[in-house]
């Protein structure tokens, strides 16, 4: 018998995410506003709006946030106004997206890959460890919210300070806690994202001059003519993806609301199920569309997958088994990465969207459970 907390769960399939952007009611205002004004991209009226409403959020200046037409374009051109060498190495944690990685290679840089610590997270210490043992010169560092989680920027301007490195924080799933510091930090605006836009992402930092560099190299170098006077690309942000934006940050309270809701349930089933933790402060102090759950031996990965998968709930090993094992990436240099390689066989992905309803999230428990017990972890 299913334990007081769940509920009897249903046969329908639970998908491991289901992302719901602004309707069409939300969006119309704003769309009537491009019509209006005829301005449909290059920095238009609702874009300059939506960076100023992120500044706001953020505790920033309208000037110290750039939008970007996505977060894996912002990364590399980042890395580039960051004064990245190219050629020289970029260290980052193998226990990341492959975009990260994507960006490094596209800014000119070589990846290497570090460890994490029990977080997921690549640390300063773990950094300054790591560059002593680089096969050759480090040129730049990106530490990744790999789950979303809040990364404090202030150890890593200390750290840039001692290294003389610049370092370009990876937050794409982190726009519920995401901090601005000395130097870059990216957010994903995706579709899948705690607030979406379908596709897009900003850029943010305290320092005014590192976001100018990154608006210029994602707008052709032009700046007040018609003249490239930096190498760039076409990273801009377009007028509809900022409508969808602006409504976005008008549904935010009530978005957020929802997903604390069921994160909450989350927790409270998951507290009582031995052999099963969530991320630390998911739910409670930071949120993200990442519902990750970390088993306590590689052992009761198959059972649980099994237990989950018949209760028709969708899984997901988010990061596989860590970047340096992609082809695209595997002769990149790398480190020994112990932790990684737990992490890949103890973390899971499960469903998490805005309108999870109590009966879904108690069905993916209770087959979280029903696999754990067959594991033999009562």
């Amino acid at each position: 018998m299913a334990p007081a907390s769940f509920q009897v769960h249903s046969p329908k399939k639970i998908p491991v995410a289901r992302p719901r952007l602004p309707q069409l009611a939300a969006l119309a205002p704003y769309i009537e506003r491009i019509d209006n004004a005829r301005w449909y991209s290059n920095f238009g009226p609702l874009c300059a709006e939506f960076e100023g409403r992120l500044a706001a959020r953020f505790g920033l200046e309208p000037d110290q946030v750039s939008t970007i037409s996505n977060a894996t374009v912002g990364l590399s051109l980042g890395l580039k106004a960051a004064g990245a060498r190219p050629g020289t190495l970029c260290l980052l944690p193998s226990w990341t997206f492959s975009a990260s990685v994507h960006a490094v290679i596209d800014a000119g840089l070589i990846p290497f890959f570090a460890d994490v610590d029990r977080d997921g997270l690549l640390t300063p210490a773990i950094a300054h460890q790591a560059i002593g043992s680089a096969p050759s010169e480090v040129g730049a560092v990106m530490p990744v919210a790999v789950c979303g989680q809040p990364i404090d920027p202030e150890p890593w301007n200390r750290f840039s300070e001692e290294s003389g490195l610049p370092v370009v924080i990876d937050a794409a799933p982190g726009f519920d806690t995401a901090k601005a510091g000395a130097g870059l930090t990216a957010v994903s605006l995706h579709a899948t994202k705690i607030l979406g836009i379908g596709e897009g992402g900003f850029m943010m930092s305290a320092d005014p001059e590192l976001v100018a560099a990154v608006r210029l190299k994602a707008n052709f170098g032009f700046y007040g003519s018609r003249e490239a006077t930096v190498a760039a690309t076409n990273g801009k942000l377009s007028e509809y993806a900022a409508a969808v934006g602006l409504a976005g940050l008008d549904e935010w309270p009530a978005r957020r609301a929802a997903f604390e809701a069921a994160a909450f349930r989350y927790r409270r089933n998951i507290a009582g199920i031995a052999g099963a933790t969530l991320a630390d402060g998911w739910g409670e102090t930071w949120l993200s569309t990442t519902c990750v759950v970390e088993l306590e031996d590689p052992s009761f990965l198959t059972p649980v997958l099994d237990a989950l998968h018949g209760a028709s709930v969708e899984t997901r090993a988010w990061w596989g088994r860590g970047m340096h094992t992609h082809r695209a990436f595997a002769d990149y240099p790398r480190l020994a990465l112990p932790t990684t390689e737990r992490l890949a066989e103890t973390i899971l992905g499960l469903p998490f969207y805005i309108d999870m309803t109590s009966d879904e999230v108690d069905t993916v428990c209770q087959a979280l459970r029903e696999g754990l017990i067959r594991s033999g972890r009562r």
